[in-house]
């Protein structure tokens, strides 16, 4: 039967790595497993006690709603990731296997065909385009990956705007050299993962990101902030 010490050491290094604590993969990732009988009280204990409850921008919805969305959002990350892995691995398949046979090709066509210029440019031709096809699957491998790690980092900022938003007091200001004390040291850590860490610069940057999309947050003349209201 898992402890407390150890649920909440895995949920926080999940949250720090940008995942997503839940029943099964915390269970998973314990040295000796446990019943979700067992888990599930200490998994909603750590959430009541770290204020993380993952939900969408949609504030109506009930909270086992909220919870069906957020877990199908995360299936759907996780198959379109292994997905395109897949279509990269098979992409990458295709455009050796037609390198190697244009080469075999020309290899053969030449020693048959000396001086036949037409024939070895269209070979030629072929064996560029398959190179040409190599550089486009790695292009959209790239992309692929661009693309999911700006989506880890965008969870995981507004994950952070969130406990920002609980830090500033519901009538008051703060400076982000005042809010930045009050943050968590998993926090701290989820930033040094993504490459970007936490500096009053850095909330300021993301801040007013929110502000101008009129969300979190309101920016006064003095360059504190405070709760937007609704």
């Amino acid at each position: 039967m898992p402890t407390k010490d150890e649920v909440f050491l895995v949920a926080d290094q999940m949250l720090a790595a940008g995942e997503e604590p839940t029943l099964r993969t915390v269970t998973r990732r314990l040295n000796d497993g446990g019943s979700p009988r067992d888990v599930c009280p200490l998994l909603r204990k750590w959430r009541d006690t770290r204020g993380h409850n993952p939900k969408l921008d949609v504030k109506d919805l009930s909270a086992e709603l909220r919870e069906h969305l957020s877990a199908f959002g995360k299936a759907a990350y996780r198959i379109a990731q292994r997905d395109a892995a897949r279509r990269w691995v098979q992409d990458r398949h295709e455009a050796d296997a037609i390198r190697q046979a244009e080469a075999k090709d020309l290899e053969h066509l030449l020693g048959l065909i000396d001086g036949a210029a037409s024939e070895k440019a269209a070979l030629l031709a072929r064996a560029e385009a398959a190179e040409a096809e190599a550089a486009r699957v790695t292009a959209r491998l790239t992309k692929v990956e661009n693309q999911l790690d700006r989506f880890r980092s965008e969870e995981f900022w507004d994950r952070v705007m969130q406990e920002i938003y609980e830090v500033l007091p519901t009538s008051g200001t703060m400076t982000p050299e005042e809010i930045l004390p009050e943050l968590r040291s998993v926090t701290f850590r989820g930033a040094s993962l993504h490459k970007e860490p936490l500096t009053p610069a850095t909330l300021r940057k993301k801040m007013d990101v929110r502000v101008t999309h009129q969300k979190y947050f309101e920016r006064l003349s003095d360059g504190r902030y405070a709760r937007r209201a609704g």
